[in-house]
């Protein structure tokens, strides 16, 4: 079997790192930086994914309310408080709902087809609804 050939059950990470759709935008930057990933899938009360939410959703969020305090400041407000983006923001306000999931014996070259024409950089690997593990482009240049 070539390295192509390999199944993604046998190079997934099976130890993702999952965000609620109810974490607020704050947490999940936090979860993001503490762990030093750049994305996370979104699971709703059941565990099933339900999105992917990454860095750039939360950079997206801030730029566009840091754009209504003008010129992209951030002012203080009459209490002389520092106005920060809006706390209910949550992580299903933020995700992509098109999640790129492939079950767990999808060839490697399919997952490196399927991020290189869908312009992403991970695909959960689910069974089901159920997130098994994830596949990022690092882990497929190790493979490969």
């Amino acid at each position: 079997m070539s390295k192509s050939d390999l199944p993604a059950r046998e190079f997934m990470r099976r130890d993702v790192i999952t965000v609620r759709e109810t974490d607020t935008a704050w947490d999940v930057a936090r979860v993001l930086s503490e762990h030093g990933i750049t994305g996370a899938p979104v699971v709703n009360e059941a565990g099933e994914v339900v999105g992917v939410v990454s860095q750039t959703d939360i950079v997206r969020h801030l730029e566009a309310v840091a754009a209504t305090f003008g010129n992209g400041q951030f002012y203080d407000d009459a209490e002389g408080e520092t106005s920060r983006p809006n706390p209910s923001v949550q992580a299903v306000d933020l995700m992509s709902p098109d999640v790129i999931e492939a079950p767990e014996d999808t060839p490697a070259s399919v997952l490196c087809r399927v991020m290189l024409t869908r312009r992403i950089h991970r695909i959960i690997i689910t069974r089901g609804r159920r997130i098994q593990g994830i596949v990022t482009t690092l882990d497929l240049l190790k493979v490969l």
